[in-house]
């Protein structure tokens, strides 16, 4: 660390030093984590504590993403893992995402990312049996994140199965520093939002599958069940490195969920920064950049590939298990008896109730924004899906 400033040396040095992994940071890894030291430094200068506090986190990340990189050439027989017909749940937040993913990793013979997998990758789990200190130590991780923003509980609630909580795919893209994820950057006290991904979208999936095949080796699984609120804006790119992936988007008007949206990263990023940032203008801006992007996924070929399965969020609430029966048909699969009793089992369950922590009172007018606005700036959306 210099005066004020984070060192992109020091903190290679000391990843490599903890990982064991010296010298195989590629240099997209190199350049990405570079990126995000001067994009922070350039929002500086720190005090000596959260110098110390964000540099300890980071390089914790990065250890964790050499190991990988580390375990890949101890065991080279990973790299000949299948990943094969994976399944993708997308879809913008809020819309059923979070249960149909929830349900569909309920069935035992899939694979699904969790918590811990970030936390403490290695080694694989296919190596040997995982020692309870790992899981631990990611449960550890987690509750320190959840003491420090409580209000994830209640608007976020799966948060609390700790190590073993799913995760998305974009938390995992953080392992590869392709986004600043808050869960292992929440140190970072100028971090007001995720700053967009420059990075290639295809070689972000390459190193997910290299991920799946770290996960799967020799553990008797082949299907997995993953999740990432962002990939519809990347389907070209998933569909590339995954060609008989089935993608599961979930469908429900924007205008009844933006405001939980924004109300989510408000809490999320003005605890992070330890003040209330003026949240206003940010909406309306990311609104409208969002409006962009949904524009041009309309036009994109892809919303109509067979290997895009559209669901509406009405029907997934409605009927949950029934819409679990549809993309298993979809795959040419039969739900079976013991993977459905798990799902209504867990649907039962009062700890899983979505309410359990209380409801946090979503706002549009705390934002400054017209719930109208939104409802016209995505109509064309709403129609598209039939969601009107």
């Amino acid at each position: 660390m210099t005066a004020g400033n984070l060192s992109f040396d020091n903190i290679l040095t000391l990843a490599e030093r903890e990982s064991g992994a010296r010298g195989l940071a590629s240099d997209g890894l190199r350049n990405r984590v570079a990126a995000m030291i001067g994009w922070i430094n350039d929002r500086g200068p720190f005090d000596s504590t959260q110098l110390r506090e964000m540099q300890a986190q980071i390089v914790r990340l990065l250890a964790n993403r050499l190991r990988v990189a580390l375990d890949r050439k101890r065991y080279s027989a990973i790299a000949d893992e299948l990943i094969e017909r994976p399944v993708f749940i997308v879809g913008f937040p809020r819309s059923g995402t979070t249960l149909l993913h929830s349900l569909l990793a309920e069935d035992p013979e899939v694979l699904s990312l969790k918590s811990w997998h970030v936390y403490s990758p290695s080694p694989p789990p296919g190596a040997g049996p995982v020692v309870l200190e790992r899981i631990a130590f990611a449960q550890r991780a987690v509750e320190a994140w959840m003491d420090f923003c409580p209000a994830q509980k209640s608007m976020h609630p799966y948060i609390d199965k700790g190590a073993m909580q799913l995760i998305e795919d974009e938390e995992l893209a953080a392992l590869d520093f392709r986004t600043v994820y808050p869960y292992h950057f929440y140190k970072v006290p100028v971090l007001d939002g995720m700053p967009a991904p420059t990075a290639d979208p295809v070689e972000g999936f390459r190193f997910h599958r290299e991920v799946l095949q770290h996960l799967q080796w020799k553990t008797g699984k082949r299907r997995w069940i993953c999740k990432g609120p962002s990939h519809q804006m990347h389907l070209d790119a998933l569909l590339k490195v995954y060609p008989d992936a089935l993608c599961v988007w979930a469908h429900r008007p924007l205008s009844e969920t933006y405001a939980s949206n924004v109300a989510l990263r408000a809490a999320v990023f003005d605890t992070i920064c330890g003040r209330p940032i003026d949240w206003s203008q940010q909406a309306r801006a990311h609104a409208e950049a969002m409006k962009a992007a949904v524009d041009r996924l309309m036009e994109s070929d892809l919303i109509d590939d067979p290997r895009v399965l559209h669901l509406s969020f009405r029907d997934i609430a409605r009927d949950p298990v029934g819409v679990v029966r549809q993309v298993y048909e979809r795959q040419g699969l039969a739900l079976d008896g013991g993977a459905e009793r798990q799902m209504r089992g867990w649907l039962a369950d009062p700890e899983n109730a979505s309410d359990r922590y209380g409801r946090y009172p979503y706002s549009y007018e705390a934002f400054g924004l017209d719930k109208d606005w939104i409802e016209d700036l995505f109509a064309d959306y709403s129609k598209r899906f039939g969601l009107a």
